[in-house]
């Protein structure tokens, strides 16, 4: 494929993924890596792998290993510092519906916000509605786990939303 080609098939790619890149990239950025750099971090890993995908898995099983495979080695590298999640972002990007809704949405964003980068991910992508194969080949983890995970997840979140 030539450059040309290769370059707008990726943007292409990249248009009809953004509101996945920007999801993931929304449950990672906090104040220190503002959402825009996160994304772009993520954008940036996908071109450099681009040239390397085969096909084998669906274009969204990549894009949601790389990303979050980006944002959890960015995590790594700044352990010392707490996480949380900016709600400060567009969230008209993800949401067209009522105010409660909004509202809702904003507070479940940030009760998964105070989760592990593990524990976020799987949820993300069972929000997503990926199935616990699909979670398991994105997460590099056994079937059976994503199921437990989601459990203990749930009951966490429930806990902390009963606060």
């Amino acid at each position: 494929m030539k450059h040309n080609d290769s370059q707008t098939a990726f943007l292409k790619l990249i248009d009809e993924h953004k509101r996945l890149i920007y999801k993931v990239g929304l449950l990672y950025a906090d104040n220190d890596i503002p959402l825009e750099d996160t994304c772009q971090d993520i954008i940036l890993n996908l071109w450099k792998a681009f040239p390397h995908f085969r096909g084998e898995s669906q274009v969204s099983t990549w894009i949601y290993r790389i990303a979050l495979n980006t944002c959890m080695s960015e995590l790594r590298k700044k352990q010392s510092r707490p996480t949380t999640v900016p709600l400060t972002c567009d969230i008209d990007t993800l949401l067209d519906d009522s105010q409660d809704y909004r509202r809702q949405v904003l507070e479940m964003y940030r009760l998964i916000g105070k989760l592990s980068k593990l524990e976020r991910a799987v949820v993300l992508l069972w929000l997503d509605g990926k199935s616990y194969d699909e979670i398991a080949t994105i997460m590099g983890i056994r079937k059976g786990n994503v199921g437990v995970k989601l459990t203990r997840i749930k009951d966490k979140l429930q806990k902390m939303s009963d606060f």
